[in-house]
């Protein structure tokens, strides 16, 4: 089996201390042969594919369209930082602290970093909002792909970019390990809310199982001894979801393709 929960940059050790109480629940209700320690994956699409998967956390985008018929969708935590509600999240739209531009229509010409094409939260969430604004193609005078939110925020930040979409939870968690990076960004507004990154496991996974698995989420979620750990992650609570929850993502994504093809 493989387990994992590799989507945000979290302190190990808090982690680690989730996964422990998560296994001990699902051993207590008969799951046997589970791993010791979270994978951290090299190559995500190839381990969310990977048949042995048991849990792991996904974007959405991916959900919706790649991973549709290889994954089950087992639901989201909810995320206590500005930009969420509930199990649904936004992305912080980030510009340098002294870029007088105030909305994002007035970065037509600029330069984009995002993370990579099948990101919801660091691509297609932009795409959605540059799609809702007067057409003009290009709008972007340059798109650069950086591999990662953390790396976004740094090309915007040292000026090798104008603006960046950066999940939510991750802008929280990296302006506290990055301070001197995001103290020369600021968030000129949020995208549309949609569900959070989705907890999954493999498509063949038993639904006696997968039923294990949302109940041991949510009792790990609301155990009284468990909230230091929790606080640490910025989880508060867990609302059991299903892959249909996500159609939505590969629908906004599809539209105006037009429009789109050239922003």
């Amino acid at each position: 089996m493989l387990c994992s929960l590799p989507m945000y940059p979290h302190a190990p050790t808090a982690l680690a201390e989730l996964w422990a109480a998560l296994r001990q629940r699902l051993q207590a209700g008969g799951l046997a042969g589970l791993p010791a320690e979270l994978t951290l994956p090299d190559d995500y699409l190839a381990h969310w594919k990977t048949p042995q998967l048991l849990l792991s956390q996904s974007c959405g985008y991916p959900v919706a369209t790649l991973l549709a018929d290889t994954v089950t969708v087992l639901g989201a935590f909810h995320y206590d930082v500005p930009g969420c509600s509930g199990y649904l999240y936004s992305s912080q739209l980030v510009v340098r602290r002294d870029d007088p531009r105030q909305q994002l229509a007035d970065f037509r010409g600029a330069r984009a970093a995002c993370n990579e094409p099948h990101s919801q939260s660091g691509y297609h969430a932009l795409r959605a909002l540059v799609a809702a604004l007067p057409p003009q193609s290009p709008f972007f005078s340059r798109v650069l792909f950086s591999g990662g939110h953390r790396h976004s925020a740094r090309l915007v930040a040292d000026g090798s970019a104008d603006i960046a979409a950066l999940d939510s939870v991750s802008a929280w968690l990296l302006a506290e390990a990055e301070p001197a990076v995001f103290a020369r960004l600021r968030c000129i507004g949020h995208s549309t809310l949609v569900p959070g990154l989705p907890l999954i496991t493999g498509r063949h996974t038993p639904p006696a199982v997968v039923q294990l698995l949302r109940q041991s989420l949510a009792a790990c979620v609301a155990d009284p001894a468990l909230q230091p750990t929790l606080q640490m992650l910025r989880i508060r609570g867990f609302t059991p979801l299903s892959n249909d929850d996500y159609l939505p993502l590969r629908l906004q994504a599809a539209a105006n393709p037009e429009r789109l093809r050239a922003w």
